[in-house]
């Protein structure tokens, strides 16, 4: 480091470390996970809300590895539909790491669907078509997220302005890097097993982007039909027959479930994106978050 003759000039050497110890104040816990609880938290140096996310105590490595993973990616995001890692650090008492991301006001997907809220069809368009925009930044990096439903898709609204509304597509903690072509250290299936495609059912999948367009296929379903879920009949018993019925089981077209005064032409079309979008085989789904954006996007109103 340089300091000027008058000592106000400080030049930092490339090389030169920097450490801010920074002061989060707890205002309260979000939700919680098997290794990890989220708490919203407050930063008074920007004056700012933030989520944080710390691991819990005695976790295995594997998954100490997928809570690193997930601060580094976060980090990486500059994208108006992904959350980004703020600041990464580890508790002075237990060592535990924790991250710092942007805090979101609003609800998930899930929410809405438990509520009862129907969406129209303007809405659930902007919805999906944001998480497509999102996929596409996150594919680019050669990552999958592994675990798109509802509840990792987010509707933010702004803290000072509750009519601006953005989606935001969150929880990476079982996002595969493809890059990555070491054995994984567990075969565990991971993800939901009632949106996961058919080759994530099975343990060390070979996934791609067409892996989370599945997912979000089955999510577009539950908002068209108000709810429905294709396997909602499998709700109450083991998850390892939503596994097998994802592998085998026609789904059923979501006009089913729409009201049938819909125009005619608007239910043909939203049946054949789904089908487009949850083939079974993945080489007949769209190939890209950006072509499925597209086709939806030709799909008239109701």
């Amino acid at each position: 480091m340089v300091i000027g003759e008058e000592g106000t000039s400080v030049e930092l050497e490339p090389g030169t470390l920097i450490t801010q110890s920074k002061t989060y104040k707890i205002v309260g816990r979000l939700g919680e996970g098997g290794f990890g609880k989220v708490y919203k938290v407050f930063d008074p140096i920007m004056n700012r809300y933030a989520a944080l996310k710390m691991m819990k105590m005695n976790v295995p490595e594997e998954e100490r590895r997928r809570f690193r993973q997930e601060a580094r990616l976060c980090g990486t995001f500059m994208h108006p539909n992904l959350v980004r890692t703020l600041e990464v650090g580890t508790t002075q008492e237990h060592g535990l790491f924790w991250f710092a991301m942007d805090y979101l006001e609003g609800s998930d997907l899930m929410g809405y669907l438990n509520r009862g809220e129907a969406l129209s069809w303007p809405q659930i368009r902007e919805i999906i078509a944001q998480t497509l925009d999102a996929l596409t930044h996150v594919h680019a990096r050669n990552f999958v997220h592994c675990d798109i439903k509802p509840g990792n898709i987010f509707v933010a609204t702004d803290l000072y302005d509750p009519n601006l509304r953005l989606v935001k597509l969150i929880d990476f903690g079982v996002a595969k890097d493809l890059s990555d072509t070491s054995p994984p250290p567990s075969k565990r299936i991971m993800g939901d097993p009632f949106y996961m495609p058919p080759e994530q059912t099975y343990a060390n999948p070979t996934l791609d982007a067409r892996s989370d367009l599945y997912a979000l296929g089955i999510t577009f379903y539950e908002l068209v039909t108000n709810g429905r879920h294709p396997l909602e009949d499998l709700f109450e018993v083991n998850p390892r027959e939503a596994l097998m019925a994802q592998r085998e089981r026609p789904h059923t077209p979501p006009s089913t479930y729409m009201d049938p005064g819909l125009n005619a032409e608007h239910r043909s079309d939203v049946d054949a994106f789904f089908a487009s979008a949850t083939a079974k085989n993945p080489a007949e789904r769209f190939p890209t978050a950006e072509i499925m954006k597209r086709a939806m996007q030709h799909i008239e109103g109701p």
